[in-house]
């Protein structure tokens, strides 16, 4: 199946939508900015006191008599464009679509199953990209601004490479790995991965790592510096971008995994390769204390980027505009509008913005019907996506299931988000009943959003029990709770949010990392609960509240599929550009040999 790029049924329907949109776009942008003029952030208020006295007061009135004029003129246009606009959303598809035709984007191929596993990484991101008066109230601005440089960071993440460590035998890397008078003894990057360089040709010599351990933030940087020195002589006239990655924790078990027989020398591996040889992978233990990680990078190599709030047009058009290059497919304006679908009044869409590298086979958007207050202005709901990311040998497919959700806001309204996810349990089984086939292989199942509850607070018991939770796995939590080390909340304390300690990614990187300051820089529950389980037990709510979630489940994938969690990371890229902490989650995913398939790969190894 494949997706329409129009929301509407033909050009001439789309036309007239847009030029009723036009009509109503400027009473629109004027009274968005003339109310935008008395809500100042935090930002322009450190600014207004650097300025003249009489200088803001002067610009707030010109840009409010320009903007009440623009106003008064274009009211009469905008009331036509509504008469036009509105009925035309019954026959609109709730979203839009847009992919790149070019072969190297399309990546669905690249993977047949066979072999070694392939890892695939999901970020989520709440980037408030609401009217520039209603973005105030979460003391941010500037919305198109934001936008670029969001796209930006993206982007660049998607293009660095993820790195992997090298090891020339198994003989010099167990002997470096109990050496520590190397310039390689200390190692640390933000990131948590360590890279050595490529060889220089056929039968080169790899440069060895040597014991791997991280460095204290206390520590001298000193040794960092030789290493870069060292790996800088060994990198003359290379490609960056042949740097391989892996993970420290990881290292020994591929290093046990390599068969005696390797002779030095012989070739550069892998480390999926070195625990393949020969043989289908095998499950690891599951790492169930898994420590989240906190990083000023986006994870490179990224998948799927499920952005939330992007309620503003100009901005989603920015977005798709900039990611576009970068993820071959993309949907937005996801939701409906005016009386259509639900039965308040949208004048806003879900704010759900899906980037996909691997090309979408599926999607259906749901509309909550019940909600309240200011969130009935927008259609927030569900976006079920199905993809294709790999082609088997025997031309079946192998896809997998991603599922995106904005939940109601406002806190004490706790049993609409319980509706809420039971709306959720019931729709994504529909949609997946109906757009599988039995062909397929179905490879993850995913589910991410904003769901504006936490683990540890009072009000929020009730959805820390529901059925969803038990049916997906949340690898930050062992529990309703119960978090796992080194979680952390992604609400900041938005009144702080342009102080000079966490104004920066790397600065932010380092608040979170101290408990004092994340008490200053994160929002905290009220009132937190104690353990449902024992009642002497107080709940974990060191780490702040968490409402940003990506969730996983392994009961829904096909036959002989192994689906393993390698990272959950916490981001902080996005320090002074929105109000939430995005977070990453990488599942590395590997799918047993048929039988036939099995002894073919046994005669090429023989």
């Amino acid at each position: 199946m494949v997706l329409r790029e129009s929301p509407f049924p033909n050009a001439c329907v789309h036309g007239l939508h847009t030029a009723a949109w036009a009509l109503i776009f400027p009473c629109f942008w004027s009274l968005d900015h003339m109310v935008a003029s008395f809500k100042p952030t935090t930002y322009e208020q450190q600014q207004k006191q650097e300025q003249e006295c009489y200088l803001w007061p002067l610009k707030v009135f010109f840009r409010f008599l320009l903007c009440l004029t623009l106003l008064t003129v274009s009211v009469p246009l905008a009331l036509i464009g509504f008469i036009v606009w509105a009925p035309l959303q019954a026959v609109r598809r709730p979203f839009s679509y847009s992919r790149v035709k070019n072969p190297k984007i399309d990546i669905q191929k690249d993977w047949t199953g066979c072999g070694e596993g392939k890892g695939f990484s999901f970020v989520e991101a709440n980037l408030c990209f609401l009217p520039n008066c209603l973005a105030r109230f979460n003391n941010l601005s500037q919305t198109q601004r934001r936008a670029a440089q969001i796209a930006a960071h993206i982007c660049d993440s998607v293009n660095r490479p993820r790195i992997k460590v090298c090891v020339d035998s198994p003989t010099s890397v167990s002997a470096s790995l109990q050496s520590r008078n190397s310039p390689l003894a200390t190692v640390k990057q933000e990131s948590n991965y360590f890279s050595v360089t490529k060889p220089h040709g056929p039968g080169a010599s790899v440069l060895a790592v040597n014991h791997l351990h991280y460095i204290d933030s206390s520590e001298e940087s000193s040794e960092v510096e030789n290493v870069h020195e060292c790996l800088g002589a060994c990198q003359t006239n290379k490609d960056p971008l042949d740097l391989t990655v892996v993970e420290e924790s990881n290292l020994i078990s591929v290093v046990d995994e390599i068969p005696a027989s390797q002779t030095s020398g012989q070739k550069v591996l892998s480390p999926t390769s070195l625990k393949s040889l020969g043989r289908p992978r095998q499950k690891r233990k599951r790492k169930d204390n898994l420590p989240a990680e906190i990083s000023p990078l986006f994870p490179a190599d990224m998948a799927f980027v499920c952005l939330l709030e992007v309620f503003e047009k100009r901005a989603a058009a920015k977005l798709k505009q900039l990611l576009q290059p970068a993820f071959g497919h993309i949907l937005y304006d996801v939701g409906v509008y005016g009386f259509h679908g639900c039965c308040e009044f949208k004048f806003l869409n879900s704010g759900i913005f899906l980037a996909s590298r691997y090309p979408i086979l599926d999607a259906k958007f749901y509309c909550f019907p019940r909600t309240r207050g200011e969130d009935s202005l927008a259609a927030k709901g569900l976006l079920c996506v199905k993809v294709q990311v790999g082609l088997t040998q025997k031309g079946q497919q192998i896809v997998g299931y991603l599922s995106c959700t904005h939940l109601h806001a406002t806190a004490e309204d706790c049993h609409i988000r319980q509706s809420q996810l039971s709306y959720m349990v019931v729709w994504i089984s529909e949609f997946q009943s109906t757009s599988r086939s039995e062909d397929e292989k179905v490879v993850f199942d995913v589910l991410c959003g904003d769901f504006n509850f936490d683990n540890c607070s009072l009000e929020d018991q009730l959805e820390q029990q529901h059925q969803i939770l038990e049916m997906y796995k949340d690898p930050c939590g062992f529990g309703p709770g119960k978090e796992k080390p080194g979680v952390i909340g992604t609400l900041l304390e938005q009144k702080a949010m342009y102080e000079t300690p966490v104004m920066n990614p790397e600065n932010l990187q380092r608040a979170l990392e101290i408990e004092e300051l994340r008490k200053q820089y994160l929002a905290f529950p009220m009132n937190p609960a104690v353990s449902s389980t024992d009642s002497t037990e107080p709940r974990n709510v060191e780490g702040g509240r968490r409402v940003d979630y990506l969730l996983y489940r392994e009961d829904t994938v096909a036959k002989g599929v192994t689906t393993e969690l390698e990272e959950f990371t916490f981001i902080t890229q996005l320090a002074g550009l929105t109000d939430h902490l995005p977070v990453g989650m990488r599942l590395f995913v590997s799918m047993a040999p048929e039988e036939g398939e099995a002894n073919h790969d046994l005669d090429d190894e023989l």
